[in-house]
């Protein structure tokens, strides 16, 4: 099972939408093209996934209710239970599309590193420009991290969600396929991830950016000191 398909098949009552593959699989070519039918629902998809970013970029996502994300999106309100069982689930998935946005880039910016520090400072070259470049989605998932495990669908849920996106990320850093992910690498990329949103953060309550080169080097520097993993270089 490939780190994506765990996030979406996992949790009961996700849905099985297909999501890209592990860093060491590259999608396959010969797959044919989608029919317009799938095509039509990828899109409705997204525009319902574009309105919640843009919703939930300013509003707790206790005050913004299903109708709001399909007038949001200029879909029927049915539309939406055609594709997500519940907003609970609708939450996670959204989530789960912030992680695979930001993913994307991710492995494509670390695919030319030759070194574990390499790839560290290219991922998170990767995760600055991405709080920037996409805010809507960047505070929306700054958002998510603030809830309990168990506070946004069954229990155990989100949690599940974080996980998938914590081995994915730590594949990522190490340069290995996710069966060979060890746990101090998954340490690793968990320090790092909340690092940086927590800068990111800050950065966002102050108004003003900061270098990125120097985001880099305060968060290789503690992952360094902290000696659990290689990622971050000798």
């Amino acid at each position: 099972m490939t780190i994506w398909s765990h996030i979406v098949k996992s949790p009961r009552f996700l849905d099985n939408s297909p999501m890209p593959e592990q860093p060491d699989r590259p999608p396959s070519g010969n797959a044919p093209p989608p029919g317009r039918r799938a095509r039509r629902a990828l899109v409705v998809r997204q525009a319902l996934f574009d309105a919640g970013f843009a919703l939930f970029e300013r509003q707790p996502v206790g005050l913004v209710s299903v109708l709001d994300i399909t007038e949001k999106a200029d879909v029927a309100k049915g539309v939406f239970y055609l594709h997500f069982h519940s907003k609970d689930e609708y939450l996670l998935q959204l989530w789960a599309e912030a992680h695979r946005r930001f993913l994307e880039r991710a492995q494509i910016a670390a695919q030319s590193c030759r070194s574990n520090p390499a790839r560290l400072s290219a991922v998170v070259r990767e995760l600055v420009a991405f709080s920037r470049n996409a805010p809507a989605a960047s505070r929306f998932w700054m958002r998510m991290l603030g809830y309990f495990p168990d506070e946004i669908g069954p229990p155990g849920a989100l949690a599940e969600v974080r996980r998938a996106y914590t081995l994915h990320l730590a594949a990522l850093l190490a340069g290995v396929p996710a069966e060979r992910v060890a746990n101090r690498d998954v340490q690793t990329a968990s320090l790092m991830d909340s690092l940086c949103w927590s800068i990111l953060n800050a950065e966002a309550l102050d108004g003003r950016w900061l270098d990125t080169e120097s985001i880099i080097k305060a968060i290789s520097s503690v992952v360094r000191s902290t000696g659990v993993s290689t990622i971050g270089g000798p």
